[in-house]
Protein backbone atom coordinates (compact mmCIF):
# COMPACT_ATOMS: atom_id res chain seq x y z
CA UNK A 1 0.00 0.00 0.00
CA UNK A 2 1.21 3.46 -0.87
CA UNK A 3 1.26 6.14 1.82
CA UNK A 4 2.20 8.89 -0.67
CA UNK A 5 0.50 10.11 -3.85
CA UNK A 6 2.11 11.91 -6.77
CA UNK A 7 0.67 15.35 -7.46
CA UNK A 8 0.94 16.01 -11.20
CA UNK A 9 0.37 19.75 -10.80
CA UNK A 10 3.25 20.40 -8.40
CA UNK A 11 5.26 17.34 -9.51
CA UNK A 12 5.85 16.31 -5.92
CA UNK A 13 4.88 13.42 -3.68
CA UNK A 14 2.34 14.28 -1.02
CA UNK A 15 1.54 12.29 2.07
CA UNK A 16 -1.92 10.72 2.06
CA UNK A 17 -4.32 11.67 4.85
CA UNK A 18 -4.41 9.48 7.95
CA UNK A 19 -6.21 6.11 7.57
CA UNK A 20 -6.19 6.33 3.73
CA UNK A 21 -3.92 4.12 1.60
CA UNK A 22 -3.61 3.75 -2.15
CA UNK A 23 -3.77 0.29 -3.69
CA UNK A 24 -1.79 -0.84 -6.71
CA UNK A 25 -4.91 -0.59 -8.89
CA UNK A 26 -5.18 3.13 -8.08
CA UNK A 27 -8.12 2.86 -5.67
CA UNK A 28 -7.99 4.31 -2.17
CA UNK A 29 -8.90 2.30 0.91
CA UNK A 30 -9.70 3.30 4.46
CA UNK A 31 -8.18 1.22 7.26
CA UNK A 32 -8.01 1.84 11.00
CA UNK A 33 -6.69 -0.17 13.92
CA UNK A 34 -9.23 -0.43 16.76
CA UNK A 35 -8.35 -2.40 19.88
CA UNK A 36 -5.31 -3.86 18.15
CA UNK A 37 -7.38 -5.20 15.23
CA UNK A 38 -6.97 -3.72 11.74
CA UNK A 39 -10.44 -2.94 10.36
CA UNK A 40 -11.12 -2.31 6.68
CA UNK A 41 -13.74 0.41 6.08
CA UNK A 42 -14.00 0.33 2.28
CA UNK A 43 -12.24 1.18 -0.96
CA UNK A 44 -13.06 4.04 -3.29
CA UNK A 45 -12.09 4.98 -6.86
CA UNK A 46 -11.12 8.57 -6.00
CA UNK A 47 -9.30 10.26 -3.16
CA UNK A 48 -12.15 12.76 -2.79
CA UNK A 49 -14.66 9.97 -2.20
CA UNK A 50 -12.34 8.30 0.32
CA UNK A 51 -11.94 11.61 2.15
CA UNK A 52 -15.71 12.06 2.26
CA UNK A 53 -16.31 8.62 3.77
CA UNK A 54 -13.37 9.01 6.17
CA UNK A 55 -14.95 12.23 7.45
CA UNK A 56 -18.25 10.39 7.87
CA UNK A 57 -16.60 7.58 9.87
CA UNK A 58 -14.67 10.05 12.04
CA UNK A 59 -17.91 11.96 12.69
CA UNK A 60 -19.54 8.71 13.80
CA UNK A 61 -16.51 7.92 16.00
CA UNK A 62 -15.78 4.92 13.74
CA UNK A 63 -19.10 3.28 14.66
CA UNK A 64 -21.24 2.54 11.63
CA UNK A 65 -23.49 -0.11 10.15
CA UNK A 66 -21.29 -2.48 8.09
CA UNK A 67 -23.91 -2.66 5.33
CA UNK A 68 -23.39 1.07 4.73
CA UNK A 69 -19.89 0.56 3.36
CA UNK A 70 -20.16 2.00 -0.11
CA UNK A 71 -18.27 -0.56 -2.21
CA UNK A 72 -18.60 -3.63 -0.04
CA UNK A 73 -18.69 -6.86 -2.11
CA UNK A 74 -17.65 -4.99 -5.28
CA UNK A 75 -14.28 -5.76 -6.86
CA UNK A 76 -12.77 -3.92 -9.83
CA UNK A 77 -11.14 -6.11 -12.47
CA UNK A 78 -9.76 -4.47 -15.60
CA UNK A 79 -12.59 -2.24 -16.84
CA UNK A 80 -15.46 -4.02 -15.11
CA UNK A 81 -16.90 -4.39 -11.64
CA UNK A 82 -17.68 -7.78 -10.08
CA UNK A 83 -20.12 -8.47 -7.29
CA UNK A 84 -18.55 -11.10 -5.06
CA UNK A 85 -19.36 -12.57 -1.64
CA UNK A 86 -17.70 -15.35 0.31
CA UNK A 87 -19.87 -17.93 2.06
CA UNK A 88 -18.23 -20.67 4.08
CA UNK A 89 -14.85 -20.04 2.47
CA UNK A 90 -16.27 -20.27 -1.07
CA UNK A 91 -16.41 -17.15 -3.27
CA UNK A 92 -19.68 -16.65 -5.14
CA UNK A 93 -19.92 -14.26 -8.10
CA UNK A 94 -23.20 -12.47 -8.67
CA UNK A 95 -22.46 -10.52 -11.84
CA UNK A 96 -20.13 -8.34 -13.86
CA UNK A 97 -20.97 -4.74 -14.70
CA UNK A 98 -19.38 -2.00 -16.80
CA UNK A 99 -19.95 0.86 -14.34
CA UNK A 100 -19.82 1.24 -10.58
CA UNK A 101 -23.31 2.73 -10.28
CA UNK A 102 -24.99 -0.33 -11.82
CA UNK A 103 -22.83 -2.68 -9.74
CA UNK A 104 -23.89 -0.87 -6.56
CA UNK A 105 -27.58 -1.09 -7.53
CA UNK A 106 -27.32 -4.83 -8.23
CA UNK A 107 -25.32 -5.39 -5.04
CA UNK A 108 -28.13 -3.71 -3.09
CA UNK A 109 -30.60 -6.14 -4.70
CA UNK A 110 -28.40 -9.04 -3.61
CA UNK A 111 -28.27 -7.72 -0.03
CA UNK A 112 -32.06 -7.22 0.00
CA UNK A 113 -32.52 -10.82 -1.21
CA UNK A 114 -30.03 -12.08 1.42
CA UNK A 115 -27.67 -13.33 -1.31
CA UNK A 116 -30.09 -16.11 -2.34
CA UNK A 117 -29.76 -16.74 -6.11
CA UNK A 118 -33.41 -17.82 -6.48
CA UNK A 119 -34.73 -14.73 -4.73
CA UNK A 120 -32.46 -12.47 -6.81
CA UNK A 121 -33.83 -13.97 -10.04
CA UNK A 122 -37.43 -13.60 -8.79
CA UNK A 123 -36.73 -9.98 -7.81
CA UNK A 124 -35.54 -9.13 -11.32
CA UNK A 125 -38.53 -10.72 -13.07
Amino acid sequence: MTKYIYNTKTRTFEKLPRYIYQRRNGWFEIRKRIGGILIYWGSFPTLEEALLFRAYYIGKHWRTNPTFKANRHIVKRDNSYLIMKSKGGVSNYYGTFKDLKTARQERDVCVACEWDFDRIVEFED
